[in-house]
C-alpha cells in the first residue's frame, strides 16, 4: 500500500501540466515615478485642528501645497502615493516606516506618563499632502517634535 502511494504521488510530482500558450498580454505601460524626500516639518510648523465650534478635535497637522506635487493631481484618480517617516535612532543610524506610524513616547521626568502618538498622511485630490499627529492621551499642550518624511 505504501508502495502504491509513493508511486501515485511520483506520477502527480513528475507529470506535466502544460497546455497549449494563450495570448501575449498587453504592453505596460509607462511608470512615472515622484519622489519628495526629507520633508521637515519644525515643532512650530504643526497646527492644532479646530472643529466649526472651534473646539479642538485633537489632530495636529501640516500641510503642503508643492508646486511640485500639482503637476501630479492625477495620482489621486490614477496612482498611488505613498509616505514615510524617518526614524533616528542615533546620529550614524537612519530608518524609515511606512505610515501610518505609531510612536510610543514617555516622559523623561515622569516614567509613569506614557502616550501614543500616530503620524499619518492624507492626499487630496488638490494636490495637498497632509501629515496628521493623533494623540492617545488628547494632551494637545505640547507640539509634536520635528519630524521628516519622504513622499513617492
Amino acid at each position: 500500500m505504501k508502495n502504491l502511494l509513493a508511486i501515485f504521488l511520483m506520477v502527480f510530482l513528475f507529470a506535466s501540466c502544460e497546455g497549449p500558450m494563450g495570448p501575449p498580454g498587453q504592453d505596460g505601460g509607462i511608470t512615472e515615478w515622484w519622489i519628495k524626500e526629507d520633508i521637515k516639518v519644525k515643532s512650530s510648523d504643526w497646527e492644532l485642528v479646530y472643529n466649526e465650534n472651534k473646539d479642538p478635535i485633537y489632530i495636529y497637522e501640516y500641510r503642503i501645497d508643492d508646486q511640485d506635487m500639482s503637476l501630479y493631481t492625477d495620482t489621486y484618480r490614477k496612482g498611488l502615493i505613498t509616505t514615510y517617516m524617518y526614524l533616528d535612532f542615533d546620529d550614524d543610524a537612519e530608518a524609515q516606516t511606512a505610515l501610518p506610524n505609531p510612536v510610543h513616547r514617555r516622559d523623561a521626568k515622569d516614567n509613569s506618563i506614557l502616550w501614543t502618538e500616530t503620524y499619518s498622511c492624507d492626499y487630496t485630490r488638490d494636490g495637498f499632502l497632509i501629515f496628521k499627529v493623533t494623540f492617545s492621551d488628547f494632551f494637545t499642550d505640547q507640539r509634536p517634535p520635528e519630524t521628516h518624511f519622504k513622499a513617492v
